[in-house]
């Protein structure tokens, strides 16, 4: 069928709230880890019926320069679990929307740390696995004993990271998802000055104000 062919219905509020409450997790903790967040966003409105649905993102633009060291990979998955942290920090839990299937965001988090641990010689051991993709990961769990405990505590930690920023960004999150689930998506720069305004030690959004502005903002 054609996406025309399944009937658009609003979004029931709670779940509305629920999805903002998660991108903002992934927007606030991105955006304090110094990645250029572009937009933030949750639909309004699903197809019922239809498959393949996003009920919302954060949207970041890709660095082709960065440098993809340890701590580059280290913010990614606190980025990546930062839905979860914002959803258990202040809604109590997460759900398996989160955390259940191929390509959902634990998942991703849990191959990046995998890739760290045994492909690219950043973790516990030096020698490489090589390329890791899903068939790989599955074949490394049953053959490798040690790795799964040594990504668990990458795993915790990063999560645990992801939770102390949005705590320190506790109430400007909850205005964040507040405005995102009344107009359905805010731009990047709408987020970094709300941060920059809330937390001026934060240096990381400060410089992303700076890079998306062209100037600096007051001290």
């Amino acid at each position: 069928k054609l996406d025309a062919d399944y009937p658009a219905k609003g979004v029931k509020f709670a779940r509305r709230n629920t999805n903002a409450v998660h991108e903002i997790g992934h927007a606030v903790v991105g955006a304090v880890l110094g990645m250029k967040l572009s937009s933030v966003s949750v639909a309004l409105t699903l197809r019922f019926g239809q498959l393949a649905q996003s009920v919302g993102r954060a949207v970041f633009a890709r660095d082709v320069w960065a440098r993809r060291t340890k701590d580059y990979y280290l913010d990614t998955i606190a980025m990546t679990m930062s839905g979860m942290a914002a959803e258990q920090l202040l809604l109590g839990s997460w759900d398996d929307g989160a955390a259940g299937g191929v390509g959902s965001d634990l998942h991703e988090a849990t191959k990046t740390a995998i890739a760290l641990e045994r492909s690219f010689g950043m973790g516990r051991k030096l020698a490489s696995y090589g390329p890791v993709d899903d068939r790989d990961t599955n074949e490394m769990k049953l053959l490798d004993t040690a790795l799964m405990s040594e990504v668990d505590g990458i795993l915790r930690k990063q999560l645990k990271r992801s939770m102390a920023i949005l705590e320190r960004h506790r109430e400007m999150c909850l205005k964040l998802v507040d405005e995102l689930v009344e107009r359905g998506e805010l731009p990047g720069m709408e987020v970094l000055e709300a941060l920059a305004e809330d937390h001026t030690e934060d240096d990381d959004v400060r410089k992303g104000c700076d890079r998306m502005s062209g100037g600096a903002l007051p001290g």
